[in-house]
């Protein structure tokens, strides 16, 4: 039986005793506390030591990159070899997104079957159109991208509603450079002017010292970070992640 707390006392009414907070997971700890809770997720991870470290940490998604421009890059072998690796863990959390940018129906389908994401996230130039039917074909709830510099850019967001299932934003890349994971940011202030109704994340340049100033000024209620969880590019760091995860929450 799940443990469960009813009414706003917090009766208890599982038949397991309660445990103390150094038995819980570090977002059943916070909850404890009283924290409100912000879903993170790390982009980029390479390894199933990155797995574990987010998973410690409390990331509710974990990202596997598929471009070659990326730092981060995975290719096909190394996307079903992580996975692998993954999955004779023994709970499958957090989940696995992976982000690919531009790829045609028939790649998509060879890195799905390599990848077996929970996730796709279209980090580049993907229509509506393109999206309504990647979604139709693979079943896959959908992560869209959307490149932000000024409100300007948030105009055409709500065609997006019933087609994504998350948005995220993050800083618009200068012609030529990678589409994400630079460490550039934009300014939090436009996202006052999103008026689309689905659920949206905060990217970009994010780091230790400024996610929660972000989510305040912004709104967020859940962050992607990549850069800002390394310590070389490409690189994970498993205290900065917890550290990340930490400074997220709000308290």
């Amino acid at each position: 039986m799940a443990e469960l707390f009813s009414g706003s006392d917090g009766e208890y009414i599982s038949d397991f005793p309660p445990r103390s907070c150094e038995d819980m997971a570090p977002s059943e700890t916070l909850n404890k506390l009283g924290i409100i809770m912000v879903d993170v997720k790390i982009c980029g991870i390479s390894s199933p030591a990155d797995y574990q470290a987010c998973r410690a940490a409390g990331a509710r998604w974990v990202g596997m990159v598929y471009y070659p421009g990326s730092p981060r890059h995975l290719d096909m072998t190394a996307l079903a070899s992580l996975s692998n690796q993954i999955e004779t863990l023994p709970r499958a959390e957090p989940q696995r997104v992976l982000l690919t940018v531009d790829q045609t129906l028939s790649s998509l389908n060879k890195l799905i079957k390599a990848a077996r994401p929970d996730f796709l996230q279209l980090h580049g130039r993907e229509t509506v159109e393109l999206v309504t039917i990647i979604k139709a074909e693979f079943g896959l709830p959908i992560i869209k991208m959307i490149p932000v510099e000024t409100s300007i850019d948030l105009a055409a967001c709500a065609q997006w509603d019933d087609v994504a299932d998350w948005l995220i934003f993050d800083a618009k890349a200068a012609k030529g450079t990678q589409p994400g994971g630079t460490g550039h940011c934009f300014d939090w202030n436009v996202l006052s002017h999103y008026q689309g109704h689905t659920p949206w994340m905060l990217a970009g340049g994010l780091t230790i010292e400024t996610v929660a100033e972000a989510m305040t000024i912004s709104g967020a209620g859940a962050v992607d970070v990549s850069s800002g969880v390394e310590y070389q590019s490409g690189k994970k760091d498993e205290k900065k992640i917890h550290d990340f995860i930490q400074a997220a929450q709000i308290g």
